[in-house]
C-alpha cells in the first residue's frame, strides 16, 4: 500500500510541472516544500524521537554524542550531507567555522547534540535560505541535513 504522502508529493510535483504561467516561478515549489514538510510532521506525529520546535525546525537525534556541547559562540567542525526534498544532494563535506555563521536551522539544532553526536535535520525555508535560495538550492526549499558534530571549541 502506497503512502498518502507519496501521492500528495506526486500530485504537487505535477502542479509544478504543468503550471508555467505563474508570475513567481517558485510559487509552486514553495507550496510543494511546505506541504512536504507538513506531511513529514504528520507521518511522525507519534514518533517520540522526531521533534518539531516552535520555529518549525524538525529533527531526530541519532546519537547524542558525549563531551562538549556547543553554544552560539562555538567554533565547530562537522561533516554533513545536505539534500532537497527530491533527494538530490546539493552539498556535502565539512563545516569548519563558528556556529554563529551557519544558517538559522543549524544554529538552533546543533546545540542539541554534543561532540560526536549525529542529527538529522529538516529545515524549513525560513530557517534555511528563505526566498533567495543559494547556489543550487532554489528559493523556498526545505532542506534535509544528516550532520555529525566532530569538534567543538566554546568561547564564552
Amino acid at each position: 500500500m502506497q503512502s498518502p504522502f507519496k501521492y500528495t508529493f506526486v500530485l504537487l510535483l505535477s502542479v509544478l510541472v504543468l503550471s508555467s504561467c505563474d508570475e513567481d516561478k517558485y510559487a509552486d515549489w514553495k507550496i510543494i516544500n511546505e506541504v512536504w514538510l507538513e506531511n513529514l510532521k504528520e507521518e511522525n506525529k507519534d514518533n517520540p524521537d522526531f521533534i518539531v520546535t516552535e520555529s518549525g525546525l524538525c529533527y531526530q537525534i541519532i546519537h547524542t554524542g558525549s563531551s562538549t556541547r556547543p553554544n552560539g559562540e562555538s567554533y565547530i567542525e562537522a561533516t554533513y550531507k545536505g539534500s532537497l526534498i527530491s533527494g538530490k544532494t546539493f552539498d556535502s563535506g565539512e563545516y569548519k567555522r563558528f556556529l554563529s555563521e551557519a544558517i538559522p536551522g543549524w544554529r538552533e539544532a546543533i546545540p542539541k547534540i554534543t561532540r560526536g553526536g549525529r542529527i538529522i535535520l529538516y529545515i524549513p525555508a525560513s530557517l534555511g535560505y528563505g526566498d533567495d535560495g543559494s547556489g543550487s538550492i532554489p528559493p523556498y526549499s526545505t532542506l534535509k541535513f544528516d550532520l555529525t558534530l566532530n569538534y567543538v571549541i566554546n568561547y564564552y
